[in-house]
């Protein structure tokens, strides 16, 4: 399930993974995307992965070519969780997108939402 959180506003889109993620969670979340994109050209994304158990393969297709097409539309994006592979993945998306990318432990949560909301370097 993708929820999203109440500090969701202007050109951040805040969200909390879940239990199972499938095609229909990403039909409610990818719109929203747009949207924001639309308004303000780039957008950061805050995410916390908590409890996943797994992404069905079709969710996980509408993932990847969404991140591909949309690789310019982020300025930052912070990854929150407890699974080492959220790491590796942080890390491997890095030569495909303009943006900062970053994984935090559910530990360092605070710092998180403050690099999410600190200015970009120009």
């Amino acid at each position: 399930m993708i929820q999203l959180l109440e500090e969701a506003k202007d050109d951040l889109v805040a969200f909390r993974i879940t239990g199972h993620v499938d095609k229909s969670d990403y039909d409610v979340m990818l719109p929203l995307l747009d949207e924001r994109i639309k308004q303000h050209g780039k957008i950061r994304v805050y995410a916390e992965v908590q409890l996943v158990e797994d992404f069905s393969i079709r969710a996980l297709w509408e993932d990847i070519k969404y991140d591909f097409t949309h690789a310019s539309d982020f300025s930052r994006v912070a990854i929150v969780g407890d699974q080492k592979w959220l790491d590796w993945v942080t890390l491997a998306a890095k030569p495909f997108t303009t943006a900062e990318v970053k994984y935090f432990d559910f530990s360092q949560r605070e710092q998180a939402w403050s690099w999410i909301h600190a200015q970009q370097q120009v």
